[in-house]
């Protein structure tokens, strides 16, 4: 069982994380196909906090319509853009960890489902490590040498015309 201290760091760390990814969307570092996947980032984002309040919050109801409402998220059809194996391994994970919050809130497990909203923010975590450092270096074209080169600068990879990001 999570102590008191324990749950509060945890809420602490969710909002500080949701807030920092907020920002970053807000400011436009994060940019997708003609505007649907951030929105669909920010609605996740956006279930993700309505479930560490319930959690915080001992609201069940509240976890439920949270995990809920990633499910109708996952569901979304734009969200299924990338054919990579690992990344729609991720997306199915998110998908069946959303099912078993919705569960967990419906029989009143607290502890399973603070358990589960962690795998779930560790699932998203690596997801979006795949996409940036694994799947960012696999869309750059291949010079014909069979030799990549790894840009060291923001500007380098703009002048090889591959995508930035910033972390």
């Amino acid at each position: 069982m999570f102590t008191r201290n324990a749950w509060v760091w945890i809420a602490s760390g969710a909002i500080a994380l949701c807030g920092f990814r907020l920002a970053a969307f807000e400011q436009g570092e994060a940019k997708g196909r003609d505007g649907q996947l951030p929105g669909l980032m920010l609605a996740k984002l956006a279930n993700t906090q309505r479930v560490v309040a319930g959690l915080v919050a001992k609201d069940f109801g509240e976890i439920r319509r949270g995990a809920e409402d990633m499910l109708r998220v996952c569901d979304a059809e734009q969200w299924g853009t990338n054919a990579d194996p690992i990344y729609t391994q991720h997306r199915s994970e998110l998908r069946r960890q959303a099912s078993k919050l919705s569960e967990l809130a419906d029989t009143h497990n607290l502890d399973g489902a603070a358990f589960c909203y962690i795998q779930t923010v560790s699932t998203c975590i690596s997801c979006h490590e795949h996409c940036r450092d694994v799947l960012r270096i696999a869309r750059i074209p291949n010079s014909g040498s069979g030799v990549i080169s790894i840009p060291t600068s923001e500007q380098e990879a703009l002048l090889l015309g591959m995508p930035t990001f910033r972390r």
